[in-house]
Formats: structure tokens, sequence, C-alpha cells
């Protein structure tokens, strides 16, 4: 059984995570001015519906169900008199699917349903991703779009930790503590997703493209010439009358597009992108029915891209030439790099080897052979049997801590070991009285020793 689902920031971040992905899909209909419209309508759905799921406590009811019920009957009628007149298909495909999760946000209290949700979500942005009219302009919505799924998965994990903490009865887990928590990990993650992203090879940063996949338009300016570059295909959405998705975005292979012949035969036609200048992100900004939040960012984008290109002009230069003299150099000393490269993965194996070693005992193992055959075949001092006795110990998982003295150690050595005791103890007064004593072993006192080591060697080791 899937757990309950009772964390209110989980709630909130499947809520924002909603409606970045219906924003995707308004703002591609932002020049008919209906955009904030759209996304008030859906912030008011998404919002009843997870708070009717959220005061629920992890346990659906009669409630949840009956608002279910009415959000259905609400959907089925705005979708025979709104969505499809309006949108035709796809497009009014998507509002259906945003209608069916509001009415299961309605009885939304486990684990399951949560990333049920989050799917959805998925699915909806790749659609609008995918649309001909998405450009890099939706990058506002998807970036924010990213944080709020990995904000939310963050959020229920670390709340089903503090659950089972309060309930092993190990403390009650402080608020202020899991909101760190939640930062922190997010942060985390983001960074580390960013920089898997950015060592990729990619054709350039934002852009969102791959040879297997559905392309996408994020990352190009909408130039006609760039979409048919892209390969793309005009579309036939029915939406506010537009007759096709091509005259809002551009042609597929008919508008500028590069003819697989020009290309050269078995070539695949790769998309051609760059950044869009401070001329071509204020023409952005002036689009109908743009948002003023970002009109303005957009503006101020372009504002800041000028500046870099006046003030860093002379850095960008002095960078290009130090790359290309480090791409001479790499080139000149190709085989030495190659030759200190092997070096290191050698010595990073045989570190490797060395920890391994030392798991399982395989040095210590080792040197009580070497032990046994220097002190057994030829004579040696007290100190070095009891040093021996003692990588014995540590053989078999009782090795002698740094701050235990020779009676300590003898004591914990032989704890679960009594049989061996007079043995080690013997050896250990011999060991005492040589090291503290005035005078030296003689040679009955080494046959001795040699004997009490050669015992528990055949014990232990």
């Amino acid at each position: 059984m899937s757990a309950p689902l009772t964390y209110l920031p989980a709630y909130v971040g499947l809520f924002a995570s909603l409606m970045l992905a219906l924003a995707c899909n308004a703002f591609l209909d932002i020049k008919y001015g209906i955009f904030g419209v759209e996304i008030v309508f859906w912030a008011a759905v998404f919002g009843w519906t997870l708070l009717v799921g959220w005061r629920q406590r992890g346990q659906a009811d009669e409630r949840g169900t009956g608002q279910q019920k009415m959000v259905l009957l609400i959907g089925f009628a705005l979708t025979i008199l709104v969505f499809i007149p309006t949108w035709g298909f796809p497009r009014a495909g998507v509002y259906v699917l945003g209608i069916l999760q509001a009415a299961m946000n309605c009885v939304t209290t486990t684990r399951r349903q949560l990333h049920f949700g989050l799917l959805v979500s998925v699915v909806m942005v790749m659609f609008a991703a995918a649309h001909l009219r998405a450009d890099w302009t939706m990058l506002f919505y998807l970036v924010p779009y990213i944080v709020a799924v990995v904000f939310t998965l963050v959020s229920e994990q670390i709340s089903r930790r503090a659950r089972d903490i309060r309930e092993a009865s190990l403390g009650t887990p402080d608020p202020a503590g899991q909101g760190l928590a939640i930062a922190a990990a997010t942060t985390l993650i983001l960074v580390l997703a960013g920089f898997l992203y950015m060592v990729t090879p990619q054709p350039s940063w934002p852009y969102l493209f791959s040879r297997w996949g559905q392309p996408t338009n994020i990352g190009f300016t909408n130039d006609p010439g760039e979409l048919g570059r892209a390969g793309r295909q005009p579309g036939g959405d029915a939406g506010h009358g537009e007759g096709g998705q091509g005259g809002a975005g551009g042609g597929g292979e008919g508008s500028g597009g590069a003819r697989p012949e020009e290309a050269g035969a078995g070539q695949e036609l790769m998309p051609q992108w760059s950044w869009p200048d401070a001329q071509k992100m204020r023409e952005a900004a002036r689009r109908p029915g743009m948002p003023g939040w970002q009109s303005g960012l957009i503006e101020q984008l372009a504002d800041a891209e000028e500046w870099v290109g006046k003030t860093c002009s002379p850095l960008k230069r002095e960078i290009d030439d130090l790359i290309d003299r480090l791409r001479e150099w790499v080139k000149e000393n190709r085989k030495a790099i190659a030759a200190a490269l092997l070096a290191l993965i050698a010595l990073a194996l045989l570190t490797a080897l060395a920890w391994l070693l030392r798991e399982v005992h395989a040095v210590t193992w080792v040197r009580t052979r070497l032990d046994y055959l220097r002190l057994v075949a030829f004579d040696a001092g007290a100190a070095q049997y009891y040093a021996a006795m003692e990588r014995l110990f540590a053989l078999r998982e009782s090795p002698r801590r740094p701050t235990a003295n020779a009676r300590e150690f003898l004591a914990e050595a032989t704890e679960f070991r009594p049989h061996l005791r007079p043995q080690a103890a013997e050896l250990t007064w011999l060991f005492e009285r040589a090291r503290y004593g005035d005078t030296p072993l003689g040679a009955e006192e080494r046959r001795w020793i040699r004997g009490l080591y050669r015992a528990l060697f055949r014990e232990l080791g």
C-alpha cells in the first residue's frame, strides 16, 4: 500500500508543477491576450481541488469523492462547450487532461497519486515544448517547473523520513529543520543536474534536442529559416481560427528550410542555433499579450546582453586566444598527456586495490605468515613476538586499541577466547619482563616465547 500524503509543502509543490505545466501550454496562445485569464482559471481549479485532497489527511473519504464527481461534470461541460470548439484537437486534449488531473487532486492522499500528478504535468510540459510556437521565451516557465518538480519530490521524501522518526519515538522533527533540509537537498540536486547537463555534449547549452527523440523549438527565436533547418513540419491546430500552426511560428520544410539534397546525402539535418541577440530579445518582449513582468525581464536581459558584449569583448578575445594555445599544446603533447592519464589511472587502481586488501585483511594475513617464518625459523626479541601476537588477534577481528596498554589488550583479546588466555598471558608477561626488566631474555626464555607464539599461530593463523 502506498504511503499516506499529509505534508503541506508536497501539495504546494504539486500545485506549482501543475500550474507551470498549464502555463507552458497557455503561453502558446499568448498573442490572443487570454493568458492571464487561463492562469487565474487553472489556479482556482488546482488550488481548490488540492485543498480538498490535503484536508483529508492521507485518508480518502466521501467528501473527496463527491468533489471529484462535481469536477468531472463541470469539466465535461467545459470540454464540450469551450475546449474543443476553441482549441480543437490535439490542444484540447491537454486541457481535458488538466481537468482529469483536477478531479484526481480531490482524492490525492497517497504518495502514488502525488507521483501520478507529477507525471501528468510532465506530459503537458512535453506537449508544450514540442509545439511549433514554443521558443526560448518558454524557458521562463520551464526552468521554474523543473525546480517545482524537484522541490515536490524532495519535500515528500523528507516528510516521510520525519514521520518515520516520529513514529519510532526518536524525537519530534523541527519544521524549520525540515524546511532547511528541503531547500538544501533541492539546491544540491539542481546544481548537480545543471553541472551534468553542462558537461554533456550539446549543440548549445540551452538547446533541447536529441536525434533519437522529438525535437523542440526551445532555444529558437521563431525564425522560419531556423525552424525549417530543424526539419519541423507545420501542424494543424484549430485554435482561435488559426488555420494551423505554420502561420504563428514559421514554416516547415517549405519555409526556408534546408532541403535534404543541400545537406548532402546521408547527412542528418542538424539545427544551427545561437543565443538571441539584444534586438531579438526586444522583439520578443514586444509580442502582443506578453506579461508585463516577463517583458520587463526580457528587456533587462537585452540590456545585460549589450553591456556584456561591449565590456567583455576584449576578455572574450583573450579567452579565445588562450583556448587556441591550449589546443595547440594538447595537440603537440598528446602522447605525454595520454601517458600521464594512464599513469594516474594505474595509480588510482593500485590505491583502490590497497584499500580492498585492507578490508579483506589480506595484508595482515601475509604479515602473519612472514612473522611466523621470521620468528620460528630465526631468533628475535620479545617485542617482535608481542607485535606478531597483536597481528594474529587483528586477523581475527580483535585489533588493539591505540590507547590500550598490554594488560587491557590481553583482557579484550581473550574475552571470547578463554582457551588462549594462558599462552597470551605468558607471552605478555615475558614481553613486559624484557621491556621493563634489567636483563634481556635468556636462551631458555626465548625458546619458551617461541613455543607460545607457535601455539597461538596454530589457533589464530
